[in-house]
């Protein structure tokens, strides 16, 4: 399989209030003209204890991540790729909504560093992380 040509449309087709990808993850319009991603929690994704399970947890900071990145290197005809990312889960999700917001630190020639942190509907975070991702082509 041969990669693909160029950089796929700005960024990734994203639509605001749509849900987005496989995981019911949904974009809205932050006040200061950024995204913030949305997950309603589902019991279907609970782990054995009862608890959300940490991989939809890792999955919403890493869409936030990409997306953060992608939408300041996609109108330079580049694209991003996770390369690492480190995460630290610091509460129990058994309810509500969640929201994810992603900050870019740094675009190099080669990589991007960006974090991102989850909170849920009472403001306490739940988990950061931190990604280096590359940067294409």
């Amino acid at each position: 399989m041969s990669p693909p040509k160029g950089p796929p449309p700005l960024p990734f087709a994203t639509v605001l209030g749509q849900v987005q990808g496989p995981l019911p993850f949904i974009p809205r319009a932050a006040d200061d003209g950024g995204v913030v991603w949305e997950y309603q929690v589902d019991p279907q994704h609970f782990n054995p204890y009862g608890a959300l399970h940490g991989g939809v947890v890792l999955a919403l900071l890493d869409t936030a991540m990409g997306h953060a990145v992608a939408a300041q290197v996609h109108a330079a005809g580049r694209f991003n790729v996770a390369a690492q990312m480190n995460t630290n889960f610091l509460a129990p999700v058994y309810l509500g909504t969640l929201r994810a917001r992603a900050t870019v630190v740094k675009i190099g020639k080669r990589l991007a560093v960006v974090e991102a942190s989850v909170e849920n509907e009472n403001g306490t975070a739940v988990a950061i992380a931190t990604a280096t991702h590359s940067l294409l082509p």
